[in-house]
């Protein structure tokens, strides 16, 4: 069995289908199948149900994904150990971040890095924290950034930053022009919220509810675009934080009176080897705040 039988195997396992496994490894689809077969064959036992034009792992398939996934994460740290020699000429990494550090933080830092090490190919992903948690445990992701929890036995959480919490609102609004809003205020105005998955939310229910303020929460969305427009083009309100409408136009940040903040914090997964590559964006990205 070699390498590329594992990463047929797997891109198969994530699709669900031959057909869409094989145009993302730019194969034909027989040659994905007959690939297939061979690890089957070579292993003595199914690992996929075929139904149709849908394929589903089997109890078997299951217990090998695991497998497989680690196996090509071993072989990818010993590719990127290799490429440390290489004085960071060659590398890749991965990252999670939230979206409004994805949008505002991060390009300048990118830019720089990239004249410092241009061999290195960055994949970013715009994640919730939870997910973020979820792709350094999995392996998908090299570290993350987004707002702070506390941190778990698995996932260690460095604060970088804070920034403040806005009433968010748009040209029709009543507040438009305002020099702040008190939280008891907020009962005042009808509010579209974030989702409860995201941590910005969670922590912002904790907030209202230690102070016994109950919102009149009247839609919730989970992304953050849709909301911005709906604010935007209505008499609506939002709460996020405070820096990601700064030159938005049509959209005004009424600050919270007492001031709310945010801390947003850089995820890693406890006692893994971050890369030479990943050391290094981690590294300039502390510079940077």
């Amino acid at each position: 069995m070699e390498l590329r039988h594992l990463r047929y195997f797997l891109a198969a396992a994530q699709s669900q289908s031959f057909t869409r496994a094989s145009e993302s490894l730019h194969i034909t689809q027989p040659t994905l199948s007959h690939q297939i077969k061979q690890i089957e064959d070579e292993l003595g036992i199914q690992l996929f149900d075929r139904i149709g034009r849908v394929v589903k792992l089997t109890n078997a398939g299951e217990l090998f994904q695991t497998y497989a996934k680690r196996a090509l994460q071993e072989v990818d740290a010993g590719m990127d150990a290799l490429n440390e020699l290489e004085n960071l000429k060659h590398g890749r990494v991965t990252i999670g971040v939230l979206s409004s550090f994805g949008t505002f933080q991060l390009p300048p830092i990118l830019a720089d890095f990239n004249k410092a090490y241009p061999g290195i190919k960055i994949t970013v992903l715009r994640l919730r924290s939870g997910e973020i948690e979820a792709g350094l445990l999995n392996g998908e992701i090299n570290f993350g950034v987004a707002y702070a929890p506390s941190g778990t036995d698995q996932v260690n959480v460095e604060p970088l930053f804070s920034v403040p919490v806005a009433m968010v609102v748009g040209d029709r609004h009543p507040l438009v022009g305002s020099a702040g809003i008190a939280l008891s205020e907020l009962t005042e105005h009808e509010l579209i919220m974030l989702s409860n998955e995201y941590n910005s939310r969670k922590m912002m229910d904790g907030i209202l509810l230690a102070n016994g303020i109950v919102p009149r929460i009247v839609m919730e969305m989970n992304a953050i675009e849709p909301i911005l427009a709906t604010v935007r083009n209505s008499t609506l309100a939002t709460i996020l934080s405070a820096n990601l409408v700064d030159e938005m136009p049509g959209l005004h940040p009424i600050p919270l009176t007492p001031t709310v903040t945010h801390s947003v914090g850089l995820f890693t997964r406890r006692n893994s080897h971050l890369s030479a590559a990943a050391r290094a964006l981690v590294e300039t990205i502390r510079q940077r705040f």
